[in-house]
């Protein structure tokens, strides 16, 4: 008989704890990964609300069971969550969930299993816990805080310029799989993100990509395929020569051409520019300047055909010449929160920046080059997505990322562990 319930116990107890178990780490993987797609958008506490449901969704009652501070009392034993900022590793117990974070660490509450039969053995019953982490946004691993899309072509990320390029906050992934889809000059300045991917091949014979490519990965997908696109009335007024201090108001505009020696001031809104003939888009001369007031503005470049979508075709440009300065801040809210230049998907004119950009906003040009240089000083917030980069600059091109600012490219979380 002792035999016989041992076997028992090893077929009907072992299998409830393995039962047990799988349900504990579905719940904690649902958890993990639902708290981080809040991190950004909701903060801490909101992160902390959406695991406490997701538990509870999965496993009823469990959440019940724990006091109601468990997530964040420092005490493993009944369950914990931490935040923290990637690449930073996970901190202990007691490091709470601030707001800013983009990883998330759920420890679930223990999940009690009662044996059937090896109450007979000894022990009656047993607590199961899992463990699991998410990361959400462009730090997360295999996002990207520099991406270019372009899924076949050479040279996709062309880098000429003594300057170099600089991305913090995430990494770099270029999705060409072309044998040569990353190309950086033996002249150029340096590479250097926190990750850099390349589907295709690298042609860096001095070693200036820092860490070297990670080759033969997945695309990343466009982190804003959903966006979309702006639904803006007409002006009166087609197009704008700006060669004065002026103001203008969120419209549909042939296209804007601030000249040298003028100041343009954009209210808040949206700024629709269908390149229509006479203006090659939005253009700042050397010596030009734009600034905005309120909310913020967006800069969207699109088509004769506006409200109907570009067709592969050239619309409007964004030119910022040498000696120009754009210094006008992305929306806070709404729609397009955190984006600066949003160029239509089937916009494939090329876009210049060689003046000075300091934007705290998203570049997002998923059909178009972007071209960095020859001169300028550029520094970018937030995202840079395109079709393909060139930066032939004297100056650094910098790409930075920081989760405590509105951002529309709020990526599906990942696990991490």
């Amino acid at each position: 008989m002792t035999v016989l319930l041992g076997f028992a116990a090893l077929v009907v107890d072992v299998g409830l704890n393995w039962a047990t178990r799988t349900a504990a780490q579905t719940a904690a993987d649902s958890a993990a990964l639902g708290g981080a797609s809040q991190l950004l958008v909701g903060g801490g506490a909101a992160a902390i609300d959406t695991v406490e449901e997701l538990l509870d969704q999965n496993v009823s009652g469990l959440v019940g069971s724990v006091g109601a501070s468990w997530a964040v009392d420092g005490d493993e034993a009944n369950g914990e969550v931490v935040c923290w900022t990637l690449p930073n590793p996970a901190p202990g117990p007691g490091a709470d969930c601030p707001d800013g974070s983009n990883a998330l660490q759920v420890i679930t509450p223990p999940i009690e299993v009662r044996y059937a039969f090896a109450g007979l053995l000894g022990q009656s019953t047993n607590n199961i816990k899992a463990r699991a982490a998410a990361a959400a946004g462009p730090a997360a691993p295999n996002n990207c805080v520099l991406c270019v899309l372009e899924p076949s072509g050479a040279a996709a990320l062309n880098v000429l310029g003594p300057g170099g390029i600089a991305v913090t906050g995430g990494g770099i992934v270029v999705n060409s799989g072309n044998p040569v889809a990353a190309l950086v000059d033996p002249l150029s300045g340096p590479v250097r993100a926190d990750q850099i991917r390349v589907v295709g091949g690298v042609n860096d014979p001095a070693g200036l990509l820092l860490p070297p490519a990670e080759l033969n990965g997945p695309p990343v997908p466009d982190p804003l395929a959903d966006l979309p696109t702006p639904d803006v009335p007409p002006l009166p007024n087609p197009g704008q020569n700006i060669t004065g201090n002026t103001t203008l108001t969120q419209g549909v505009y042939a296209g804007i051409n601030v000249a040298t020696g003028a100041t343009l001031t954009l209210d808040e809104g949206v700024y629709v520019i269908t390149g229509s003939p006479g203006f090659a888009g939005f253009t700042v001369r050397d010596g030009g300047r734009v600034v905005s007031t309120g909310d913020g503005v967006t800069i969207y470049l699109t088509c004769d055909s506006y409200p109907a979508p570009c067709d592969d075709e050239d619309g409007a440009t964004f030119q910022l010449d040498e000696g120009g300065a754009f210094l006008a801040s992305p929306p806070a809210a709404g729609p397009y929160a955190g984006l600066s230049i949003f160029a239509d998907r089937g916009n494939t004119r090329s876009m210049l920046l060689a003046g000075n950009l300091d934007l705290t906003g998203a570049i997002y040009a998923a059909s178009a080059q972007l071209q960095v240089g020859p001169s300028g000083d550029v520094r970018v917030g937030s995202l840079v997505i395109v079709d393909r980069l060139l930066a032939a600059s004297a100056a650094q091109l910098q790409i930075s990322y920081d989760p405590s600012l509105p951002l529309i490219a709020i990526e599906p979380p990942v696990l991490i562990s």
